[in-house]
């Protein structure tokens, strides 16, 4: 398995690329992942000890709210070989809000938006994986060419 970091102005983005059959662990206080956005294969997580886990399946729940898991040890395990984004607050006191970008929308000036896969076109913009950018109060026209595009909004 590979991991990467990559901070930015007001958050910071990690992910992961690995073979099926995986098993790696993560946890407060090193992981502040509230988000979670699988763009190929499928992983659990789960808590130690617990048999309730998270489902995050790039064929049907890829975009998956972890905040509940904010404080917590997490173990994750795939089946399939998996590539995997968290979405993570500077600190674990900031809050944000995250949805997929599936049409046209109008921005404001406390979001960002981030490209996971693919290469949408964006008021006529190529964006391609891990290119981001704060949003200004206007209308972004929105081509998703089958790409992965989330919007988070600090709260």
């Amino acid at each position: 398995m590979r991991h990467f970091f990559k901070k930015c102005e007001e958050f910071t983005l990690c992910g992961g690329v690995g073979d099926g059959d995986g098993l790696f662990t993560h946890g407060y206080p090193d992981n502040y992942a509230i988000y979670h956005i699988i763009i190929k294969g499928n992983v659990r997580m789960a808590r130690p000890f617990e048999t309730e886990y998270i489902s995050l399946d790039a064929d049907g729940n890829n975009f998956v709210n972890v905040k509940d898991y904010l404080f917590s040890k997490r173990y994750y395990t795939s089946s399939t070989p998996y590539h995997m984004f968290g979405f993570n607050a500077l600190t674990p006191s900031q809050d944000w809000d995250g949805k997929l970008v599936k049409e046209s929308f109008d921005g404001d000036n406390k979001s960002w938006l981030i490209c996971f896969s693919g290469k949408p076109i964006i008021n006529g913009v190529i964006v391609k994986p891990l290119d981001y950018a704060k949003l200004d109060n206007k209308h972004y026209e929105v081509t998703l060419n089958d790409a992965i595009i989330g919007v988070f909004t600090k709260l």
